[in-house]
């Protein structure tokens, strides 16, 4: 058999802007979150699984990138791939 990973929410956390004087076109002026995800590995063929694990992600409104220069470049955080449950309160905090 093939091992299974099943990702479900653990829990979510939302943190207020770390300034409230930034502009809202920066991650300190905006709440982000971190989403506590648990991974569970099985295979009914494998006495040892499952096995679980956590991993933790921490989810800002805008992702941060650098060019060649070191210009810096705020880009809206694609949150498509997470749980239906973290876009809708991401969409909630940041809209």
């Amino acid at each position: 058999m093939a091992i299974t990973n099943t990702r479900s929410v653990q829990r979510i956390e939302a943190y207020p802007q770390a300034d409230s004087t930034a502009a809202s076109t920066t991650n300190e002026g905006n709440a982000h979150i971190m989403v506590v995800y648990q991974h569970t590995f099985d295979d009914t063929s494998d006495a040892e699984l499952p096995v679980t694990t956590e991993k933790v992600k921490h989810l800002y409104k805008y992702a941060v990138a650098f060019d060649e220069d070191g210009v810096e470049t705020l880009t809206a955080t694609d949150v498509t791939g997470e749980d239906q449950l973290v876009q809708d309160i991401c969409g909630a905090l940041w809209s």
